[in-house]
């Protein structure tokens, strides 16, 4: 039986010195940490480095793994812990968007070990096992696959949900069907059931329209910067409603918006304000 073990020592890494870390959080969607490290390195290697207890010493070689939306525990690299520190007063996790003053921030250096399995070795972390760090030299874990991890295919828009937060992390294939069309789409809010009816007619389409509530929580919408400004960010989950050829003028797309504020009386209970 191939194990995770016998990959290290092919490389000549001192198995003694490798922490095994394994990343399913559950405060966000399944799959999401996978589509982050996939699509926004940034911002996993961020989430990566900084802990609320201090797991890790100056000097250890991790090996991370991530859980899958399909539950594979696949290898997505090595790194070396080579500093220790503190986040600063007012740091954000930048999966997370939490706070994280106060907290273990490690300094993490990406390896060169292993490269040739990124994204293709599978291990079976063993069923029942919670704790997400572990020694390799005690633990060899079987590998039970080696492939390539293709990402999800795209579900269709009739079928396609997300929350805004999730937009910047999707799958790169995504992302290119979702910049290819323009379209109408729905903001429902996750709390309050409120809803909001906009299009998409910019450069990047869909995808560059869902990108601007990523980033601010609003777009520049009155009276979504309204909602926020009374009770924080809120958290909205965004789908299409209507897909339009890229050739279609902003007059028709427009006229296509109006007709699903209409049908969706979001003018009247909802949160447009036109």
């Amino acid at each position: 039986m191939l194990t995770f073990n016998d990959l290290l020592a092919l490389e000549h890494v001192d198995v003694a010195r490798v922490r095994l870390v394994r990343h399913q959080d559950r405060r966000l969607a399944p799959g999401r940490l996978y589509e982050a490290w996939r699509n926004d390195r940034a911002s996993f290697d961020s989430y990566q480095a900084v802990q609320a207890r201090d797991v890790f010493r100056v000097g250890d070689l991790l090996a991370s793994f991530i859980v899958t939306e399909a539950g594979k525990t696949v290898f997505v690299g090595m790194y070396s812990v080579d500093g220790v520190g503190t986040c600063p007063e007012g740091a954000v996790d930048a999966l997370l968007t939490h706070d994280i003053s106060g907290q273990v921030a490690y300094q993490l250096q990406h390896g060169d070990h292993l490269v040739d399995y990124v994204d293709r070795v599978v291990i079976d972390w063993g069923a029942g096992t919670r704790s997400w760090v572990q020694r390799a030299a005690n633990q060899p874990k079987p590998v039970v696959e080696i492939a390539e991890q293709y990402e999800p295919k795209f579900p269709g828009f009739r079928i396609f949900t997300r929350l805004v937060d999730d937009i910047p992390a999707l799958p790169a294939g995504w992302q290119q069907v979702l910049r290819s069309v323009k379209g109408v789409y729905l903001l429902v809010d996750v709390e309050s059931g409120h809803q909001y009816v906009g299009s998409a007619k910019g450069a990047d389409s869909l995808f560059g329209r869902w990108m601007d509530y990523a980033a601010d929580g609003h777009g520049g919408d009155v009276a979504l910067k309204a909602a926020a400004a009374a009770g924080g960010r809120r958290s909205y989950q965004v789908s299409v409603l209507e897909v339009v050829d890229a050739n279609v003028p902003d007059e028709t797309i427009e006229q296509i918006e109006s007709y699903w504020k209409t049908k969706l009386l979001t003018r009247t209970f909802g949160l447009n304000r036109n």
